[in-house]
């Protein structure tokens, strides 16, 4: 039996305009500054007080802010414009993965879970993912929690696991938690980022992703 875990943001979902229209808002509703682009995309997988820490500074009202976001965004999915959309073929490849007799899915996410649950369900992907890790069960990523309390969910060892994300904080987490990672490039941080912060693999496609896996299994 393998589990393979995935990130959300920037590895399943396209979520880039969701995110800075967010930011965008709650900055604004608070007076601040709205940080660039690079900088808000930079730090996206790190849970939301810690991304706003680094942007807004220690002295924003952080609690204030993350509760605005919590009300922003639900609305903000209401809008195609701004809803976060599959990247080709990640629909497919989950469907695929959780029809297998011998694999079970995961979710390690930034988000809360009042944010990523409306967000899968939305999708029609809630039913399959055995464990939904989230930055309100676990400490922030790089920390290895959300990978170990997946592990201790589904029953299985770290060495049938695997981790795919698009960020070093994904795969800082998985060398941290000893499971194996593949870095993907269409996300927020590129390769070379990705290999220094451990990356066992590369992939630079969801099809070249989806012969991984299925090969890892035949």
């Amino acid at each position: 039996m393998k589990l393979i875990i995935f990130d959300f943001d920037g590895t399943l979902v396209d979520s880039r305009k969701l995110i800075l229209e967010a930011h965008r808002l709650v900055f604004g509703e608070f007076g601040l500054a709205c940080p660039s682009e690079e900088d808000s995309l930079s730090l996206i997988g790190k849970s939301l007080e810690l991304v706003l820490a680094q942007l807004a500074g220690p002295d924003a009202p952080i609690a204030k802010m993350t509760d605005a976001y919590g009300r922003l965004l639900p609305v903000l999915r209401e809008d195609a414009t701004f809803a976060e959309v599959p990247f080709n073929g990640a629909a497919d490849l989950i469907a695929a993965l959780a029809a297998r007799s011998d694999t079970r899915l995961a979710i390690a996410t930034g988000h809360v879970s009042h944010a990523i649950e409306p967000a899968l369900a939305n999708l029609g992907w809630r039913d399959f993912f055995a464990s939904v890790q989230t930055a309100d069960k676990a400490p922030s990523k790089p920390h290895p929690g959300m990978l170990l309390q997946a592990l201790s969910e589904t029953g299985l060892r770290a060495e049938n696991a695997v981790m795919i994300g698009d960020t070093a904080f994904d795969m800082e987490m998985a060398q941290a938690a000893g499971i194996e990672s593949i870095g993907v490039v269409w996300g927020y941080h590129r390769a070379d980022r990705l290999l220094g912060a451990g990356a066992s693999h590369i992939v630079g496609s969801m099809s070249e992703l989806r012969s991984r896996l299925m090969r890892s299994h035949a």
